[in-house]
């Protein structure tokens, strides 16, 4: 039977319509695969092709000299980080100025290499990236909020093929992450603990939605997910920021990282996906936050319940996509 559940972190409800729940082939992608070169000529992205980019700010090298991974000013910015975040208007149309940063990192040198492709090594490149463009942007005095994302194949809103991450930096603070900051200090000032590292506790305890775990992090699906296959990755010890990420945590990580997206990979036929990076505001006390990560696969769609509601309808059980998913990492682990 249907029942309403209550994510306390986000604040949101979800409907988990068990009446309508789906196998896993039911849910994979059904479009036909593009098949990409390793280099394409007209790709900003791919090297030797640099100068058809926009301004290079930062980039990992390798030994021989060629590049692993760049980060460059985004050529067509949703802010434009030479204006300043003057307020203004009145109390029915406030006004901030567009000031901000749109930074695209590039994952890797190959046209052809999805995150789910590459060595673990090239993922820690890319996450050592996310953490240096991350220092970067919150030492400006106008940044407020470092948002770290990835869109993976059109349906996720991707619109070049070369693999590739970006970020934005602003002024402001959403009011998603204004509500994670009132659910933690409102649990914190009647506990007086974090309510995420209690979570993150009860769900390892429970066994129930965990997918995997090591020294550093633990993945696993909502109690409450808004959507199929929907799963985070949060640090077992305590950190709001994801700037805080030590340099021993990378190849943890990166592992975390790598097997939960080739699960969804191999479940669910290769989707479409979004990753973020949930980080706490600039300057925001540790204790207010716990950095985490969602991973979102493009295998539902929001309608107009889910608009006119902001109440999501989940065709599947957590518990049960969290036990697919183990079961096929638990493969992959006898393979790799």
């Amino acid at each position: 039977m249907p029942e309403f559940r209550f994510n306390i972190l986000t604040r949101e409800w979800a409907i988990i319509a068990t009446e309508r729940a789906k196998r896993p082939v039911e849910f994979a992608q059904s479009m036909p695969k593009i098949m990409l070169p390793e280099y394409e000529p007209n790709c900003p992205f791919c090297p030797g092709n640099e100068a058809k980019a926009a301004q290079e700010v930062d980039r990992i090298s390798n030994p021989d000299g060629s590049w692993q991974t760049r980060t460059i000013k985004n050529r067509y910015p949703a802010l434009n980080e030479a204006l300043n975040p003057t307020s203004s208007g009145d109390f029915f149309h406030p006004h901030i100025d567009g000031f901000g940063r749109h930074e695209v990192i590039i994952d890797g040198p190959k046209h052809n290499t999805s995150m789910v492709d590459m060595h673990l090594s090239d993922i820690e490149k890319v996450i050592e990236t996310y953490r240096s463009r991350y220092w970067a942007n919150e030492k400006d005095p106008r940044v407020k909020h470092v948002v770290i994302f990835k869109n993976s194949g059109i349906k996720a809103g991707c619109s070049l093929f070369h693999p590739h991450s970006q970020l934005i930096a602003t002024p402001i603070i959403s009011a998603h992450t204004e509500s994670r900051i009132a659910a933690t200090r409102e649990y914190r000032a009647e506990h007086h603990r974090c309510m995420v590292c209690d979570m993150i506790r009860e769900e390892i305890k429970l066994d129930q939605r965990t997918i995997y775990q090591n020294k550093h992090f633990v993945s696993c699906l909502p109690y409450a997910a808004i959507s199929s296959f929907h799963t985070w990755i949060f640090p077992l010890d305590h950190h709001a920021h994801f700037g805080h990420l030590s340099d021993d945590q990378i190849p943890a990580l990166a592992e975390i990282l790598f097997y939960v997206l080739k699960s969804q990979e191999k479940l669910l036929n290769r989707p479409d996906y979004n990753i973020v990076i949930r980080s706490a505001p600039v300057g925001l006390d540790d204790a207010d936050y716990h950095w985490y990560i969602s991973i979102i696969p493009c295998v539902s769609k929001i309608a107009g319940f889910e608009i006119g509601s902001s109440i999501y309808i989940n065709s599947s059980l957590p518990e049960q996509n969290a036990l697919e998913l183990r079961n096929v990492i638990d493969i992959l682990r006898d393979q790799i």
